[in-house]
């Protein structure tokens, strides 16, 4: 795989603070992966997803998505549709009065031709399964359709990375399942990137890798087996193991003969039934 963004040695400060929220922070996206961006609160993981498509611009470094950089004013336009970042809030992201002028918004606004905008918004809301709601008012929609709209208005812009920031924390069980369900299918079946900012480790526990931030720098990046095997690492990042890791450690404690800490559910029963059948 090819890398789509890179961010080199980057530093950030808000102008009201004192201290640095991002530090000399540099790490690589790969074209078609799912990275998860994780860590406690104020430990810069949404100032990093402002930056990725440059709502923000860094105060030292640079941020490159397909060779093109949020520091050049000339680029800036072309980086923010190729990077869409889907929001915690839905409701802050819907201007339109029903979902197909809602989508069509953002269209008009990168100059798509009519033709061209109807066939990308009927696409884009077949991909998210909303397309029997184009005509109604978005406010009235659940959570998880609110998301999926708005996943859908990014879609339609062919983006080549999606952002997810904090997009599933306001959102029940059903809502985050509809929303992970849809990204997940776009990642496998367009290819597009997803970079998602999350605290819930449990859906980081899925990604190709998982970056862990720390007090505005990068404390880890890799497989989720390597980052969440790691207990030292993730309480001193503030975080909390997953609950299969726990459970997979208390039960060795008890004298279940268990071989490794398990990061999922699925995998933990699995060695229990293996181990029970064994018996």
């Amino acid at each position: 795989m090819s890398e789509i963004l890179k961010v080199n040695d980057v530093s950030f400060k808000y102008p009201a603070e004192t201290e640095l929220a991002l530090k000399n922070v540099t790490l690589s996206c790969m074209k078609g992966e799912w990275l998860s961006v994780t860590g406690h609160n104020g430990s810069g993981k949404s100032t990093l997803a402002k930056l990725l498509n440059g709502l923000l611009l860094p105060d030292s470094g640079n941020v490159e998505v397909e060779g093109l950089f949020t520091t050049n004013m000339d680029e800036l336009w072309e980086i923010r549709r190729r990077v869409g970042v889907v929001f915690q809030n839905p409701d802050n992201q819907f201007v339109g009065t029903s979902v197909r002028d809602d989508i069509a918004f953002g269209l008009e606004n990168f100059g798509v031709p009519r033709d061209e905008m109807i066939r990308r918004i009927d696409e884009s809301v077949k991909h998210v399964g909303m397309e029997q709601y184009l005509d109604q008012e978005p406010h009235l929609l659940s959570g998880g359709q609110k998301q999926r709209v708005a996943i859908a208005g990014i879609l339609a812009q062919a983006p080549s990375i999606i952002i997810l920031d904090e997009a599933t924390s306001m959102l029940d069980p059903m809502g985050r399942k509809e929303v992970l369900e849809t990204v997940r299918t776009l990642n496998k079946e367009k290819g597009i990137t997803v970079i998602s900012i999350t605290h819930d480790l449990e859906e980081a526990l899925h990604s190709d890798r998982v970056l862990v931030m720390n007090k505005g720098r990068v404390s880890a990046l890799g497989a989720p087996s390597d980052i969440f095997s790691n207990t030292s690492l993730i309480l001193d990042a503030g975080l909390d193991t997953p609950f299969s890791v726990k459970l997979s450690q208390k039960l060795r404690e008890e004298g279940v003969p268990l071989t490794r800490d398990y990061l999922t559910q699925e995998e933990l029963v699995k060695a229990l039934w293996t181990l029970k059948s064994g018996s």
